[in-house]
């Protein structure tokens, strides 16, 4: 996938932007504040209809103005199209794909293989478990649309059970109430934990590949999945049923796969309690392009990638990796205040006071 241009009003600091875009390896160049991470921003928005950033849509609109609009015209495997989604407050967002409506903004994440780091996604690997398990299983759910419900219909599931665990604290149900809640906590949870056990299986080959090719020592299995519960649906049976009297205490289930955490491994070390941060961003960035790999594999379309900031907490010679390994996808997008740091046989879009200056 490639992005020949992008267009777009009121757009954060944007009142206006209509550029074309290079195929292969482009660098973003300004100085801070220049509106360079927006114009990354801006493009995600036209593809996909939300930011990376913020889940505040309001936000994204330029201020004193009431709507915003993005467009992009893309490449795909299939064929040229132009996607387009406008947003106005209190209205929901409008997407049109080829000159037709979409139905759900959702739909946008099917159609589009973008992937993008900022540097606040390192709270992937610094942060709490549950940004792990999300992030994955929307992993999941982009590779494999079949298994997207996997993990609504545990929550689901969990939900109820959780609920009726309140009663039954209260007095209001009997705890064999729970039978066929605790059944249905562990198909889905079984269902869940396997999906989530597919994808580090398959993701183990290509993360190891690329963080080896970054700078990395990683292990034959870099990705590992710390389960709260060994085994498939009768051992979580087992495990909601021996805690029973404890779940109804403190009306929580306190067994099953919202409480799995992933590792990443380099160097012998789980990274988030022993790396270090440039060693966290190098494992994030492989991650990333592990994930491209696999998207690649599994739809026959090479992602466009969007990396805001990458290159700053890097050494000369491990910034020089990273520019290899992205050079070979068909376009790549990063944004840097300092052209050096990008080398030679790099397409340079510059941008200053909300101005942006293609080649």
């Amino acid at each position: 996938m490639r992005v020949a241009a992008v267009r777009g009003a009121n757009f954060r600091c944007y009142p206006r932007v209509d550029v074309r875009l290079p195929a292969g390896l482009v660098g973003v160049v300004g100085p801070n504040g220049a509106g360079k991470t927006s114009l990354l921003e801006l493009i995600h928005f036209a593809c996909l209809g939300y930011s990376p950033r913020t889940t505040a849509d309001p936000q994204l609109i330029r201020f004193g103005a009431d709507f915003l609009r993005a467009e992009a015209d893309v490449g795909l495997a299939s064929g040229a199209i132009t996607a387009e989604v406008g947003y106005r407050p209190g209205e929901p967002k409008r997407a049109v794909v080829g000159g037709a409506a979409v139905r759900s903004i959702e739909r946008l994440l099917g159609r589009f293989p973008v992937l993008v780091f900022t540097p606040d996604r390192l709270r992937l690997v610094q942060g709490a478990p549950a940004l792990r398990r999300a992030y994955f299983d929307r992993v999941v759910a982009r590779l494999w649309p079949a298994l997207a419900q996997a993990a609504p219909e545990y929550g689901r599931a969990l939900a109820q059970r959780n609920h009726l665990l309140r009663r039954i604290r209260a007095g209001a149900s009997p705890p064999a109430a729970l039978d066929p809640w605790d059944a249905l906590v562990a198909g889905t949870g079984a269902a869940l934990a396997a999906a989530r056990a597919r994808l580090c299986d398959r993701l183990a080959g290509p993360l190891a590949v690329r963080m080896r090719e970054l700078g990395g020592d990683p292990p034959p299995t870099p990705l590992r999945r710390v389960a709260n519960v060994d085994g498939g649906e009768p051992e979580l049976r087992a495990a909601l049923q021996g805690r029973r009297g404890r779940d109804v205490e403190r009306a929580s289930t306190g067994a099953g796969p919202h409480l799995d955490d992933y590792e990443l491994v380099d160097g012998g070390r789980d990274l988030r309690r022993f790396g270090s941060q440039g060693e966290q961003r190098r494992a994030l960035l492989s991650l990333i392009l592990a994930k491209a790999d696999l998207i690649e594999q599994e739809r026959d379309e090479q992602p466009l990638l969007l990396l805001d900031d990458v290159t700053g907490e890097f050494d000369p010679g491990r910034r020089a990796r990273l520019l290899a390994a992205v050079a070979r996808f068909e376009q790549a997008i990063l944004t840097t205040t300092d052209e050096g740091d990008l080398g030679g046989g790099v397409a340079v879009v510059t941008v200053r006071d909300g101005t942006v200056t293609a080649p």
